[in-house]
């Protein structure tokens, strides 16, 4: 956290201010991190799927950009990705619009780096990929798009050895496409980061994204992958309307309990879709991020325990153990339906005190949890 940050949890702790950062500057970065210093960025994992920029735990938190559609320009893009900075998010997935955009692509990264924002490339050929691998803003390269339906597991690990060799302090990043029919697991351990895609609304029941992403965290563990969600802001058909706010927080609460190491949404720009143009998604993401930085030190460093799996007729809760404390979180995945908590916590906190949502939707009596939770309702609480 940043020092204005660290202020608002402390004032936080006191009961002096309200529990989110509602400066719209909140990041996800630390000072460390190339961004801020300036200085080419180092770029590696663990063998738990946390990212580490110069030595540093980072969650990777923002969108795809295909900066061409809807008749895009690198102006367009420029003006996109300060926005997105600005916001709080911290990475952005695009690839260069024409051969004049390649030959300028050092301007929209320093862009990039003045906004905090981290950048993964698809589409640059080796002699670019060398040229750029320096700047602070180049968190690595994008290898495919829709991998298990388009490319060969042989392909993508060819493309994960060339860039490699070329960038060997960058990440390496691929995304596979939705449908439980196709081949997922022979494409971990092929690249460094796995995408993979959870796009329930307009096609399914909102309540897939938490099994999809279990898979993906649990698969990423056995082959050193770090695991990333790739959620949706678009709507499936024309005339559907995108997801909700209330969708959106509910399908990135969803993955964030899995266990994922980043989100990176489908798309702020893209053809079926322009944040621009939807300023009530683009608040409810906003929101989003605020939260994330807020809980990123847990979701970076803390020991994840499922409590409740969202089956049936019950709400999915998840306990995060940290060096900074314990957090809880609670979500109902049913869009129609109360569900009602009642679990006992591995031990005895003296209170929750509520970081996210209603403030008394659970309540705390010994080691018992109880409480309801409404229709995509999502609650977090640290356990003090």
């Amino acid at each position: 956290m940043n020092s204005r940050m660290l202020l608002a949890a402390a004032l936080c702790a006191l009961g002096l201010t309200g529990c989110l950062p509602r400066h719209p500057g909140a990041r996800l970065l630390l000072p460390e991190h190339g961004l801020l210093s300036g200085r080419a960025s180092v770029v590696r994992h663990r063998a738990d799927g946390t990212v580490l920029v110069n030595g540093v735990p980072f969650f990777p938190f923002g969108f795809y950009h295909v900066s061409w559609a809807r008749g895009g320009a690198m102006q367009q893009r420029q003006e996109d990705v300060r926005r997105i900075g600005t916001a709080g998010f911290n990475l952005l997935v695009t690839e260069p619009i024409n051969d004049q955009d390649v030959a300028d692509y050092e301007a929209f990264l320093d862009t990039a780096q003045r906004s905090g924002v981290y950048v993964l490339t698809y589409g640059l050929g080796p002699a670019t990929v060398q040229e750029v691998d320096h700047y602070p803003a180049v968190l690595g390269f994008q290898l495919a798009d829709d991998s298990n339906a388009l490319v060969t597991p042989a392909e993508v690990r060819r493309r994960h050895q060339t860039i490699k060799a070329l960038a060997p302090d960058k990440l390496t990043y691929i995304s596979l496409s939705v449908g439980y029919d196709r081949p997922e697991q022979q494409y971990f351990g092929l690249s460094d980061m796995v995408g993979n895609q959870s796009y329930p609304i307009g096609l399914d029941d909102i309540a897939v994204t938490y099994r999809v992403m279990r898979s993906a965290v649990q698969t990423s563990l056995s082959t050193g992958t770090v695991p990333l969600a790739n959620l949706q802001t678009f709507a499936w058909k024309p005339g559907q309307p995108p997801p909700s706010s209330a969708e959106l927080r509910n399908m990135t609460y969803q993955a964030l309990m899995a266990g994922v190491k980043g989100v990176v949404y489908y798309a702020y720009r893209a053809r079926e879709v322009d944040l621009n143009r939807e300023p009530r998604l683009w608040d409810a993401a906003r929101q989003l991020a605020r939260e994330v930085a807020l809980l990123s030190p847990a979701l970076l460093n803390g020991a994840r325990t499922e409590l409740e799996g969202g089956n049936g007729t019950r709400p999915l809760v998840v306990q995060f153990r940290g060096p900074d404390g314990d957090t809880l979180l609670a979500l109902n995945n049913s869009r129609s339906e109360w569900r009602d908590v009642k679990l006992s916590l591995p031990s005895a906190p003296h209170r929750l005190r509520s970081l996210v949502g209603r403030a008394r939707t659970l309540r705390l009596n010994g080691q018992t949890v109880t409480g309801r939770l409404a229709p995509l309702e999502v609650v977090v609480y640290r356990l003090e």
